[in-house]
């Protein structure tokens, strides 16, 4: 695996820092890839049974496509397929007839929690070369970055 900074270097620093955080979600994303493959779990599934394992109460499919970045008409068919795999339940909103509440099942439950134990470990292997620190640090550059671009649309 070639690191970044071995490939291209830019004359200016702004444009060197952003194509490093590019390159290594680029990195992260095909390491999610053969980690949840391995584990008969799609990336948009995991961030969904994730989602609604954390969630402080049930989501709607609009507050869980605003949180895992899947537009509402795609992820229908992924609710859809976990749905089927008896993953998923959904329940009308009684303030909302055309709104549904998402559940994981008991069987959903004990999916996700198969795959989050070596997911975690996974994690902790790709972060171990930094303190807590310096994560907490990584974690506040992003929000930066994030409300930066916030600001621009």
């Amino acid at each position: 695996m070639l690191v970044f900074n071995q490939i291209n270097k830019f004359t200016d620093v702004e444009h060197e820092a952003l194509m490093g955080i590019w390159w290594s979600g680029a990195l992260l994303k095909q390491c999610a890839r053969r980690f949840l493959k391995k584990h008969t779990s799609t990336e948009a599934q995991f961030n969904i049974l994730m989602s609604l394992k954390y969630a402080e109460k049930p989501l709607s499919q609009q507050e869980l496509s605003d949180r895992i970045f899947v537009d509402k008409s795609n992820l229908t068919v992924l609710i859809d397929s976990l749905e089927s795999l008896g993953f998923v339940t959904r329940s009308r909103v009684k303030e909302d007839r055309r709104a549904y509440h998402l559940h994981l099942t008991e069987q959903g439950m004990e999916f996700i929690t198969n795959i989050e134990k070596p997911y975690r470990e996974l994690i902790h292997n790709i972060l171990a070369g930094f303190s807590e620190d310096e994560m907490r640090q990584m974690i506040g550059y992003m929000v930066r970055i994030q409300q930066a671009m916030e600001k621009l649309e």
